[in-house]
C-alpha cells in the first residue's frame, strides 16, 4: 500500500505500520490510496491467520447492517452517548452468581445532555464583541483552556470568568428553565425512533386475531429516566488550536467540503473540565466538538462504517467496562480511520477495516499518543501510567490476534439481544464455518466457502424463526419486545445482506442475481417446512413470515406462490379460532384470487385454490379450476403439490391419515384435482359426471403408477362404498411402497365393509351415504 504522508510519499508494508504513521503524527497523514486488489476478500489476515471472508462474515453477524440501520443519531446534537449518536452496542445478557440474567451494564447506558448557557466564549473580544468570555490557552495543554471575563488581561488565571462553583449554580438554572421541556422532548424521540425500528406498528404484519396470546409490544424507552446533565457555552467560531482540522487536505474526500464547512461555521462548545494532569482543575474547561460529530454522523458517516464502528466498540467493550479506554477515543481513531482510507474498503473488506482499527488502537497504546481528532496535538494517552497501558495492549493484543473468536467466545456466556436467539449456540453455529476457514486457507475453494455462508446463514435464521428463549424475559427487559416483533425478519435480511456483501463480491453479480431470483422461493418453502414443527395455535407464524415476504417480493406481475401460501395458512387458520373464522376465510379467498392474478401462477394453485373452493361447499365453483389442472397435467403430470400438518385442519379424515402417517403428503396435482372433482360430484349428486371422472382417474393412475395417487383412488371409491374397488387399490400401493403401514389399514377396512360394497349400476349418490368408521 502507498500512504502520502505530509511533505512526501512513504512505501509501507503492514497495516498496524500505516496506521501507527497514521495516528502517531501530532499532524495526521493527509491522505491514504488504497488499492482493493492488493488486499481482498479472499486474501489471509497475517495476524489471526483467518481468510478476511471468513473473519467478515462473523464480524457482519454480530453487527448486521439491518441492526446498524435501525440506530438512527438523534436530531437534537445535545444529547451524546452511543445511542442518541447512532452507534448503540447490541444490549448483551449475562449471569450473576446466582445464575439469575441479568442486563449487563455497558458503556452505552450513560447518557448526557448538555445545557447550552447564555454565555458565549469567543478568541478575540474586539473582533467578536458580542461574547462574554474570552478564551486562554497560556497556562494549559493542547485542547484545553481557561476562560477570562471580557476586558480582563488574558495572562491572569486567578481571576477566571466562570468559576467551577458558578458553573454549578448555571446548570442548575439551566435544567430548570428547559424543566418538562426535555422529558416532552425525549417522548418524542422515543417514539418516533420506535417508529422507525419497528414497521410492523404502523401495518402489523400478523393480524390482531391471530396473534400468539399475546400481549401488547412492549415499547423500548430509548433513553433512560436518570440522564447526566452537563453544562456547555456556545464557542461561536471554529478555535485557532482546531485550526488544523480546517485546513488539512483529504484525499480520500471525507467528510466532505460542504461537511468541513458546515462544522466549522457552526463552531464548537466549552465545557467544565480539565485535563487528567492539570495544576488548575478548578479553573479549566475543555474543547468538546459534539455538534460536530452529530453532522458527521449523520451526514458522512456510512452505514458501512458505522457498523465497523459498532464492531470494534464491542470488541474493546470490556476495556471500555474498565475504563481503560473511552469511547472518545474510540472514536478519534474511528475518524482518523474514515478520513484516511478509501471508501471502498469499508463495503469490500469488513475485517481489514475492524483489524486496521484495533492495529491504529495498539499502535497508539503502544507508542503512548493517540491524539485528538479535531486538536491532533492533544495526545489523550498523556496521563496514563505505564502500569495500565501494559494492562491496556495486553487486552487489545489478545482481541487482535482473532477478533472473530473474541466474539464467539462471548457468546458462551451471554445472550446478544436483537443479534442471536436466546438458546442459541453460537459457537456450534459457526464450528464447520471456521473449519471451512482452515481449508479456504489451503485451496481457496470459493464455491465451498459460499455454501459455506448460506448454512451459516440458513441455520440462524431457522434458530430465530423456532426460538421461545424471549418469553421467559419478557417481562424483565422493555427491548425485548423489539426482538419478539423482528423475529420473523432476520430471515428475510439475513438472506439478503449474505447474498449482497459477500456472494455478489466472491462469485459476481451473476451468481448473486440467481440468488436473488431463488430467495422468495427459498424462504417460502422454508416457511412451510418450519410451520411443520409448531403448534397448530401458532399459526401466526408462517401467515406472518408469508406476509413479510409478499411485501418484500411480490409486485404486479409475480409472487403468485407467496399468494398462494398464505390463501393456505389462513385456510387453516380458520380451524384454529372459531371466533375468526369467517374473516380467515375471507382473507384466504382474497389471498389465492391474488394469486391467480400473476403471471408466474402455477398450476399448483389452481389445486389450492380448488382445494379451498371444495372445502367450504362451494363445488360448482370448484371444478372449473380442476378442469384446468387435468387438461393442462393429464398427459404429461410434472406438478407436485404439498400438505403437511398445518393443512391436516381443514382435511378430509383420509387426506389427515395420509398427512400424519408421513408427516406430509405429496401428490400429483393431476391426482389430487382429480379426487377433489369426484368429491365436487359427490356432493352434487351427479352420478355419471362422477363416474367418468373415476373412470378418467383409475387410467391415470394405471398410467404414471404412483402409490399416492392410487391411495387417492382408493378412498375415493371408499366414499362411495365401493369397497372392492378401493380394495384392488390399496392392494395396488401395497406392491409399489411395501413398507407403507397405513395401507395394512386401509385393505383392513376395505375387508370389513365388503359385505356392504356398491356397485357403479347400484351407487345413488342422490342417497346420503351411510357413515362408516374406517
Amino acid at each position: 500500500m502507498k500512504f502520502f504522508l505530509c511533505g512526501g510519499d512513504v512505501t509501507i508494508n503492514s497495516q498496524s505500520e500505516c496506521v501507527a504513521k497514521m495516528v502517531h503524527s501530532a499532524r495526521p497523514c493527509i491522505a491514504m490510496t488504497y488499492d482493493p486488489s492488493k488486499v481482498s476478500l479472499t486474501d489471509i489476515d497475517p495476524v489471526s491467520k483467518l481468510p478476511y471472508l471468513h473473519e467478515s462474515f462473523v464480524l457482519h453477524t454480530f453487527v448486521p447492517i439491518r441492526y446498524v440501520r435501525r440506530q438512527k443519531p438523534f436530531d437534537d446534537a445535545n444529547f451524546v452517548g452511543l445511542y442518541p449518536e447512532g452507534y448503540r452496542i447490541p444490549t448483551i445478557l449475562t449471569k450473576d452468581s446466582k445464575f439469575n440474567v441479568v442486563k449487563k451494564t455497558t458503556f452505552d447506558d450513560a447518557v448526557v445532555c448538555f445545557m447550552v448557557g447564555t454565555e458565549t466564549v469567543g478568541q478575540d473580544e474586539n473582533k467578536t464583541p458580542t461574547i462574554d468570555c474570552v478564551t486562554n490557552h497560556q497556562y494549559t495543554r493542547p485542547g484545553y483552556l481557561n476562560l477570562n471575563a471580557k476586558g480582563a488581561a488574558r495572562q491572569s488565571k486567578s481571576a477566571p470568568a466562570i468559576s467551577r462553583e458558578r458553573t454549578k449554580t448555571m446548570l442548575q438554572s439551566a435544567v430548570s428553565t428547559r424543566g418538562t421541556t426535555s422529558k416532552t422532548y425525549l417522548k418524542n424521540q422515543n417514539k418516533q425512533q420506535e417508529e422507525s425500528e419497528i414497521a410492523e406498528d404502523n401495518e402489523p404484519l400478523t393480524p390482531r386475531t391471530f396473534s400468539a396470546t399475546p400481549a401488547p409490544k412492549a415499547k423500548r424507552k430509548k433513553l433512560p429516566d436518570n440522564i447526566e446533565y452537563a453544562l456547555a457555552l456556545k464557542h461561536p467560531e471554529w478555535p485557532e488550536v482546531a485550526a488544523e482540522w480546517e485546513s488539512r487536505a483529504r484525499n480520500c474526500g471525507w467528510p466532505g467540503k460542504r461537511v468541513e464547512k458546515k462544522i466549522v461555521s457552526g463552531g464548537c462548545h466549552v465545557t467544565p473540565g480539565a485535563h487528567p494532569k492539570s495544576e488548575d482543575p478548578d479553573l479549566e474547561w475543555e474543547y468538546t466538538f459534539f455538534e460536530a460529530e452529530r453532522v458527521m454522523d449523520k451526514e458522512a458517516v456510512s452505514s458501512v462504517q458505522r457498523q465497523c464502528f459498532i464492531v470494534f466498540c464491542l470488541l474493546c467493550a470490556d476495556c471500555l467496562d474498565k475504563k481503560s479506554v473511552s469511547l472518545r477515543q474510540l472514536k478519534s481513531v474511528f475518524y482518523f480511520m474514515c478520513e484516511t482510507t478509501d471508501p471502498q474498503i469499508w463495503r469490500s473488506n469488513k475485517a481489514v477495516c475492524v483489524n486496521a482499527l484495533l492495529d491504529s488502537l495498539l499502535d497508539c497504546v503502544r507508542s503512548g499518543n493517540l491524539p485528538d481528532y479535531f486538536i491532533p496535538k492533544n495526545n489523550t494517552l498523556s496521563h496514563v501510567d505505564k502500569e495500565k497501558m501494559v494492562e491496556l495492549e495486553s487486552d487489545i493484543s489478545k482481541i487482535r490476534n482473532n477478533p472473530a473468536d473474541a466474539l464467539l467466545e462471548k457468546t458462551e456466556t451471554c445472550a446478544f439481544v436483537n443479534i442471536f436467539p436466546f438458546y442459541c449456540k453460537v459457537r456450534d453455529l459457526f464450528k464447520p464455518f471456521m473449519a471451512d476457514a482452515e481449508e479456504f486457507v489451503k485451496k481457496k475453494d470459493i464455491e465451498q466457502s459460499a455454501r459455506a455462508l448460506c448454512t451459516v446463514t440458513d441455520e440462524l435464521c431457522n434458530s430465530f424463526y423456532l426460538d421461545q428463549g424471549f418469553q421467559a424475559f419478557e417481562d424483565m427487559f422493555e427491548e425485548i419486545g423489539i426482538y419478539v416483533s423482528s423475529l420473523i425478519a432476520h430471515g428475510v435480511s439475513g438472506f439478503e445482506e449474505t447474498i449482497e456483501y459477500f456472494i455478489k463480491p466472491l462469485q459476481g453479480d451473476a451468481e448473486a442475481s440467481k440468488h436473488l431470483q431463488a430467495l422468495p422461493e427459498i424462504l417460502s418453502q422454508k416457511n412451510i417446512a418450519l410451520s411443520e414443527t409448531l403448534p397448530t395455535s401458532e399459526i401466526w407464524r408462517p401467515i406472518r413470515m408469508c406476509r413479510l415476504l409478499i411485501q418484500k417480493f411480490a409486485n404486479d406481475k409475480t409472487g403468485s406462490h407467496l399468494f398462494d401460501h398464505l390463501g393456505c395458512m389462513y385456510h387453516s387458520a380458520s380451524k384454529s379460532n372459531d371466533e375468526q373464522r369467517q374473516d380467515a376465510l375471507q382473507r384466504a379467498d382474497a389471498a389465492f384470487k391474488e394469486a391467480l392474478g400473476k403471471e408466474d401462477c402455477g398450476i399448483g394453485t389452481y389445486v389450492d385454490y380448488g382445494r379451498f373452493l371444495c372445502r367450504t361447499k362451494r363445488f360448482e365453483d370448484s371444478i372449473p379450476l380442476l378442469r384446468k389442472v387435468i387438461l393442462k397435467e393429464n398427459k404429461k403430470p410434472e406438478s407436485i403439490n404439498y400438505y403437511g400438518k398445518m393443512e391436516s385442519l381443514v382435511s378430509d379424515e383420509f387426506m389427515k391419515k395420509e398427512i400424519t402417517s408421513s408427516d406430509g403428503f405429496e401428490i400429483f396435482s393431476v391426482s389430487f384435482s382429480y379426487y377433489l372433482m369426484c368429491e365436487c360430484y359427490i356432493k352434487l349428486k351427479k352420478k355419471q359426471d362422477f363416474l367418468k371422472t373415476m373412470k378418467q382417474f383409475e387410467e391415470l393412475c394405471a398410467e404414471i403408477q404412483d402409490a399416492n395417487s392410487y391411495s387417492l383412488l382408493g378412498y375415493t371409491a371408499m366414499k362411495v362404498h365401493q369397497f372392492k374397488k378401493a380394495h384392488a387399490h390399496f392392494k395396488k400401493v401395497q406392491e409399489l411402497q411395501p413398507d407403507n403401514n397405513l395401507v395394512l389399514e386401509n385393505t383392513k377396512s376395505c375387508s370389513k365393509y365388503d359385505s356392504k360394497n356398491v356397485s357403479d349400476e347400484s351407487l345413488d349418490l342422490s342417497k346420503t351415504m351411510e357413515k362408516l368408521k374406517f
